[in-house]
């Protein structure tokens, strides 16, 4: 690993590590002798629960933590003096690639500040998770952060390639994020939510025909879904 990627993957995984969904205790504790076992931590590696129950490693990061936003609760921040790096996604690729073939995570754990506008960033995070399935053929597992204010064709392209997709709602009522997050709009923290649902549901529907529709019935099911993500 080149010396800069390595300093931009101390950042994003430092900057990733407030959202609590998935999480680590951090720990390093190597063997001694007569003892057993290992606690290794590895930068960005976290912990998660897979559909099974089982619990899985992944690699924690941010593709950047540059934001235009200046939501106050948010370490951040616009206005926050913290290291700023970004990952192109091809590094962000490799980076996943190789932590997957040494065996070190499972999947990987995506999220993203804004930067320029939510559809350019999340036209990019849909980029690393396409290129790994399509490229890479990674079959590990992918959560996904959607972006607030992305177009629902982005949002759904690219629950075509994760496992899962959330969206952080860290403010309940219009009026309190009017307060700490001024430059946000409260609909657009709630309407991916709305995306993913139609995508799941869109999915569910679509699990119950035969693989072998014809391509006039494939195309009218992605117009209904556009559709019904536009509402």
């Amino acid at each position: 690993m080149k010396d800069d990627t390595l300093r931009k993957l101390k950042i994003l995984a430092e900057s990733a590590k407030y959202d609590v969904s998935c999480s680590s205790s951090g720990t390093v504790r190597r063997n001694v002798k007569g003892g057993v076992g290992n606690t290794v931590g590895g930068i960005g590696i976290c912990h998660s629960f897979a559909e099974d129950g089982r619990c899985i490693s992944l690699l924690k990061v941010m593709l950047t933590n540059y934001c235009i936003y200046d939501c106050a609760y948010c370490i951040n921040r616009r206005t926050n003096d913290i290291p700023r790096a970004t990952l192109s996604v091809s590094e962000l690729v490799d980076l996943t690639m190789e932590f997957y073939k040494r065996n070190y995570i499972e999947g990987l754990f995506l999220s993203s500040g804004v930067v320029r506008n939510p559809d350019y960033t999340m036209e990019r995070l849909v980029r690393v998770v396409k290129d790994l399935r399509t490229v890479h053929r990674f079959n590990g597992y992918i959560h996904l952060k959607s972006i607030p204010g992305a177009s629902p064709e982005l949002v759904a392209e690219a629950g075509r390639y994760a496992d899962r997709m959330s969206v952080n709602i860290e403010i309940p009522t219009e009026r309190n994020l009017q307060l700490l997050a001024p430059d946000k709009n409260y609909e657009s923290i709630y309407r991916p939510m709305s995306y993913i649902q139609q995508g799941v549901l869109q999915s569910a529907e679509d699990s119950m025909v035969s693989s072998a529709s014809s391509p006039g019935v494939k195309a009218a099911r992605g117009m209904s879904l556009l559709r019904r993500l536009m509402q």
